[in-house]
């Protein structure tokens, strides 16, 4: 019986080997077979058990990483592509979305609400007047460009500005009393909007570019001044305050200053122009050519140099002025000039300084934090830049200062 048993179990693993080649794939069906009819075996003897079922919990991570893997060597994988949002949103519902009109934030619109959303926007600036504990509002001016309906006049309240305790008014300019009569001309003062802010080295330094600019001193050809205060300590600020002063009062009842240009650094002059609209809102007219294509340059600068536009001030870079000082030097269209970082023009040989000293423009404010370096030169160069010729030429400075 034992010889028996052995040659049909010879035989059977006989049929196994010379079927081996051609049967790989029933071999590894039958293993899967055997698996799953094991797992099966399992799954009853637990429920026999009263356990719980491994079946009804997810496969680990490590379980579906080996069966991808397994199915990737084998070319079972199926791979299924899935849209750009899955679950979220489909291509026609976003097509959907895209076709809804847009609804604005307020109720009624735009097209009746422009005004009285420009003045909500502008009331949430506060600010702390120099000497007070409160805030106050910053006044709301008419936004430009937008017609004033009747029907709204009755409910915006113009602000109107007092000083706080303890600040003194800021008079740059008081007439001189006369025997003869009452004097007409009104002195020139800063208006309190700004003077509440001052601190008392900015108003020391409104004082000091004003009398510059404006001839008080008793020496002869001074017209400009530098301002040489160091970073943080508001040249900015004094430098809109004399030019807000001189826009809108002069000796004679009428505008020192008719039109401004502010040179800047190209980083620099979208933070002027924002500067601008904190302290004075819109009170002045401006335009800031910053990032703009060269058509929208040169129909910027014919705007402000037209002699019927409305534009007061003007905000370019170094950069943009070099290239199109041709259209400033035919015109007499600044009455103020204030260079930011004036330190580029220590050298009087470059483009850029020739440019600016060929305009046509007498008072003239440079604005830097280092004015003196380590060559004398370079501060002849600004010094000169400003009032031409108070230092004598080039050879004069170098004898009676530099040297000696």
């Amino acid at each position: 019986m034992a010889r028996e048993r052995r040659s049909t179990s010879s035989t059977d693993e006989d049929e196994e080997i010379s079927s081996g080649s051609d049967s790989s794939d029933s071999s590894d069906e039958f293993a899967v077979d055997c698996s799953e009819e094991e797992e099966e075996g399992e799954v009853e003897e637990n429920d026999d058990d009263g356990g719980e079922s491994p079946a009804h919990h997810p496969p680990s991570d490590g379980d579906l990483k080996s069966k991808n893997v397994d199915a990737l060597l084998r070319g079972n994988l199926v791979v299924r592509r899935q849209s750009l949002l899955p679950r979220v949103l489909s291509v026609t519902e976003g097509a959907a979305v895209c076709r809804k009109p847009f609804k604005p934030p307020c109720s009624y619109g735009y097209s009746n609400g422009k005004e009285n959303l420009a003045r909500r926007l502008w009331a949430r600036k506060r600010f702390v007047p120099w000497g007070s504990l409160t805030p106050a509002l910053v006044a709301i001016a008419k936004p430009l460009g937008i017609a004033r309906p009747e029907s709204d006049e009755a409910d915006i309240v113009e602000e109107i500005v007092t000083l706080p305790p303890g600040v003194e008014p800021l008079v740059l300019w008081q007439p001189e009393q006369s025997e003869d009569g009452p004097i007409e001309v009104v002195p020139i003062a800063v208006d309190p909007l700004l003077v509440r802010f001052l601190r008392p080295h900015q108003r020391e330094g409104v004082q000091f570019m004003f009398e510059c600019v404006s001839g008080l001193y008793s020496a002869a050809n001074i017209t400009g001044c530098i301002l040489a205060d160091d970073m943080g300590l508001g040249k900015t600020l004094q430098s809109i305050t004399l030019l807000y002063t001189l826009l809108r009062q002069g000796f004679d009842g009428k505008p020192m200053v008719k039109k401004a240009i502010i040179v800047t650094p190209t980083s620099l002059v979208s933070n002027w122009e924002a500067e601008i609209k904190k302290w004075v809102g819109q009170r002045v007219q401006l335009i800031a050519l910053c990032e703009s294509s060269r058509d929208d340059v040169v129909s910027g600068i014919d705007s402000f140099t037209s002699p019927r536009s409305l534009l007061q001030v003007l905000i370019v870079s170094y950069e943009t002025f070099r290239m199109h000082s041709s259209k400033f030097c035919q015109s007499e269209a600044c009455d103020l000039l204030i260079c930011d970082e004036a330190h580029r023009l220590k050298n009087d040989q470059t483009i850029t300084n020739r440019a600016l000293a060929a305009l046509s423009c007498k008072r003239r404010i440079l604005l830097s934090g280092t004015p003196m370096q380590n060559d004398l030169e370079e501060f002849f160069a600004m010094v000169n830049f400003t009032n031409p010729g108070i230092l004598g030429d080039v050879a004069f400075f170098r004898r009676y200062y530099e040297v000696c």
